[in-house]
């Protein structure tokens, strides 16, 4: 009787996902506000890349020469627009007031770890008129591509498994990583890796627009969600 007792929990737990699930977010214990208004952000500029840029040239039309830098300066202008959209106050901080820190190592779970910019400490991170905003969201990496998942990017124990060949797609998808900061603390309030999906019709640049919202909605949802 305990047997099939124990097989059947086995069993409903295979069903409800009660196996081990890795945690994609890290909130600070002291990470008791998320930003509502105001909002800064940083390392747009070197974060985006674009996979499989011959499959998205020839399913947009674009110059394959050229399809790297077009798509991510695309990319980085629907991100910026997005949380323009989302945040009344809000400002971008300047590539030379940000690029010269140094990339550090951060760990969410025991096998998951990301690694990024972020200011050294007793610094603070000013504007490009001065000031000092609060919250600065940092940008660590932007990966768009077609059917990717964060595990092969994120997960230590799989990064260093060779990909297949890839034939068929289903999805376009990006992978983001990216840290809100204290920026009058010095200290992570919040680091996560999301993935966004988005089913394969006929793809347009307006697919890969509606991506990258879609990936800053997500973002804000965790950014809530993650308070302490």
């Amino acid at each position: 009787m305990f047997r099939l007792l124990a097989i059947a929990c086995f069993a409903a737990c295979i069903l409800m996902g009660c196996g081990h699930s890795y945690h994609w977010s890290k909130s600070h214990p002291l990470y008791k506000k998320a930003p509502y208004g105001k909002l800064a952000v940083a390392g747009t500029s070197e974060a985006f890349v674009l996979t499989r840029s011959a499959w998205f040239a020839k399913k947009f039309e674009w110059n394959p020469d050229s399809i790297q830098l077009k798509a991510t300066a695309f990319c980085e202008q629907v991100f910026l627009d997005e949380l323009r959209r989302a945040y009344p106050h809000f400002v971008t901080i300047p590539d030379q007031n940000f690029s010269h820190f140094p990339e550090e190592s951060q760990k969410l779970d025991s096998r998951i770890f990301m690694k990024g910019r972020l200011p050294e400490q007793g610094v603070t991170v000013k504007d490009s008129a001065g000031e000092i905003q609060p919250y600065i969201l940092i940008i660590h990496e932007f990966i768009v591509g077609t059917d990717l998942k964060r595990e092969t990017y994120f997960d230590y124990a799989l990064i260093h498994n060779e990909s297949s060949g890839k034939k068929t797609s289903t999805h376009i998808s990006a992978i983001v990583s990216y840290t809100l900061w204290d920026n009058e603390k010095q200290r992570p309030l919040f680091s996560a890796v999301d993935e966004v999906q988005r089913p394969i019709t006929k793809p347009t640049p307006d697919d890969l627009e509606a991506l990258v919202r879609s990936a800053v909605k997500q973002i804000r949802i965790n950014l809530y969600g993650g308070v302490s």
